[in-house]
């Protein structure tokens, strides 16, 4: 069933509700909801005239195309949230993103879905898109608790150093910190979905008529798809970020 654009208007007439509470709490976020808002439906809107073209052409090198440009902007995004280390952090979310972009989609595309063609951009692109958002998101997570930790407990890490360890064994808890944090709330979400919550690629299917068994299916598949691609970024991320971080005996190099 699709929505008229008078009803996505009569829509918008919900947002009275939280510039109400606005008012009367006196938060300034008023001029941010609209500037927010008004991004959200120009950005869609260009984003849907996009897809709708990618949809109709099936090539699967604008297909592919584009997927790069994704992966480039995430990789741009992310670096721009992290602020520390800048200097090494592009090869790392670079190599750490395109690798498992490599593992993960033509897994699911070649073995699962079969999509013909291959590169179909009605699946590939959305499936990417869940994939390489929640990468990005998780990444960034992980790299903080893991600089983070390192900065708060230097003591112990030159204790582990002076003990004899190496670096892999003297970063290792910081490490398994930093992976444990970034990972739980993943983990969470997985555990509390369908009786808690419905998710949206799930939601989305079923709006569009496709039947709910077909749509739970899929909704599996994406939810391994999204843990094994983020589980596999965050690895990469911190191993590659590890060996960056130091010098060859052991010492951190100097902040940007």
């Amino acid at each position: 069933m699709d929505i008229s654009y008078l009803s996505l208007a009569l829509a918008l007439l919900l947002l009275l509700y939280p510039l109400l509470i606005f008012s009367h709490l006196k938060l300034k976020l008023s001029k941010q909801l609209f500037i927010s808002f008004a991004r959200m439906i120009l950005q869609l809107s260009l984003m849907g005239v996009w897809l709708q073209f990618l949809f109709n052409q099936e090539s699967g090198w604008l297909t592919l195309l584009w997927m790069l440009v994704m992966i480039t902007n995430a990789i741009f995004t992310l670096k721009g949230r992290l602020g520390f280390q800048r200097k090494i952090l592009m090869p790392i979310l670079t190599m750490a993103l395109f690798s498992t972009s490599l593992i993960i989609m033509p897994w699911i595309l070649i073995m699962i879905i079969k999509p013909d063609p291959l590169f179909a951009p009605m699946y590939a692109i959305p499936i990417y898109g869940m994939v390489l958002g929640n990468s990005m998101n998780s990444c960034a997570l992980a790299l903080e608790r893991f600089e983070n930790g390192l900065s708060d407990n230097w003591r112990a890490y030159y204790t582990r150093i002076s003990l004899g360890a190496n670096l892999w064994e003297a970063a290792l808890p910081t490490f398994r910190k930093a992976m444990y944090a970034s990972l739980l709330p993943q983990l969470l979400s997985v555990a509390s979905m369908g009786v808690v919550s419905l998710p949206g690629m799930m939601t989305g299917q079923i709006l569009g008529g496709a039947s709910p068994l077909v749509a739970i299916k899929y909704q599996m598949m994406i939810m391994i798809a999204i843990f094994s691609g983020v589980c596999l970024t965050d690895y990469l991320a911190i191993r590659l970020y590890l060996v960056k971080r130091f010098d060859r005996f052991f010492i951190p190099r100097e902040a940007d």
